[in-house]
């Protein structure tokens, strides 16, 4: 009798944990861009069963809110971005007319805010998308260090103009799977980011390092660094100091797309003043390669 009792508890726990690893497989080949996968549901109703019920309708709901998510933020793209283009097009043919040049001042401010309508409108919706996790990520080899140096060159006049002296210390040939497109507007939002808040002639230094299958980009400034009551809710969106002219979202931007490409983002005070933003994104397999 114990010994058939002892055959039947490692059968049915063999059995048990067979199954939990299927789920367990399962879940792990779920991604937030394809919730299509669903877990097995066995015809018996045990308490396994039932939770695996329960984890397929939670899918359901979240591929349905994902779902409608896309279609609000498509949406919302098509029906503000279409008659803001439309408009820019007009006050930019109106401007090529000659006339007034009082009134031609005026039309280039207004395209100027319309450009800046438009940048807001993409950051507020990618976003959105990538805070739900349904932002679309073409990943692929991308090498950091030259995204990093190539903003850097195009920045440098405009750091001159406002009497900031940058320095780059990059490590050579950091290659990082990941968007080349959203990797540029994350370095951009960071570089203009200094460039708007920092006090005229402040030192800005930037450092690229790969380090046990991570790549760091750390930017550091010794500028009047961020006021207390928003330090650790700078990631935050609409999070500003009272005097910043811009919208609070550039590091909310920045934070959603390192962490959709499995990274984290950090703020930190500098020592003797200043402030250092820190990304931290994983390399993969690509670096060896």
């Amino acid at each position: 009798m114990f010994l058939l009792g002892f055959v039947i508890s490692y059968w049915s726990a063999r059995r048990t944990l067979h199954r939990v690893e299927r789920i367990t497989e399962t879940v792990a080949r779920i991604g937030t861009e394809d919730l299509n996968e669903r877990l097995p549901e066995p015809a018996n109703s045990d308490e396994i069963s039932r939770l695996a019920k329960t984890f397929n309708h939670m899918l359901d709901r979240l591929q349905a809110s994902v779902k409608q998510l896309r279609t609000v933020t498509g949406g919302i793209a098509h029906d503000l971005k279409s008659p803001v283009t439309l408009i820019r097009g007009t006050l930019e043919s109106a401007l090529c007319n000659e006339g007034d040049e009082k009134w031609r001042d005026s039309v280039g401010v207004a395209i100027e805010d319309l450009d800046r309508l438009l940048h807001l409108l993409n950051t507020t919706l990618d976003l959105a998308e990538a805070e739900a996790g349904a932002l679309h990520i073409e990943r692929g080899p991308v090498d950091f260090s030259d995204i990093v140096r190539q903003l850097v060159d195009i920045y440098q006049p405009a750091m001159a103009e406002h009497h900031h002296e940058v320095t780059t210390d990059l490590e050579e040939h950091v290659v990082v799977d990941a968007d080349s497109t959203l990797l540029n507007r994350v370095v951009s939002n960071l570089l203009e980011n200094e460039l708007i808040h920092l006090p005229a002639g402040c030192q800005v230094n930037i450092r690229l390092r790969s380090h046990r299958g991570s790549v760091e980009l750390a930017i550091e400034d010794n500028g009047p660094g961020f006021p207390p009551d928003i330090g650790n809710r700078v990631f935050e969106r609409f999070v500003k100091g009272n005097h910043s002219p811009g919208h609070g979202l550039g590091l909310a931007f920045v934070d959603a797309i390192v962490q959709a490409h499995g990274g984290a983002a950090n703020v930190s005070d500098r020592p003797g003043g200043g402030a250092v933003i820190t990304l931290s994104l994983p390399v993969g397999m690509l670096q060896a390669a």
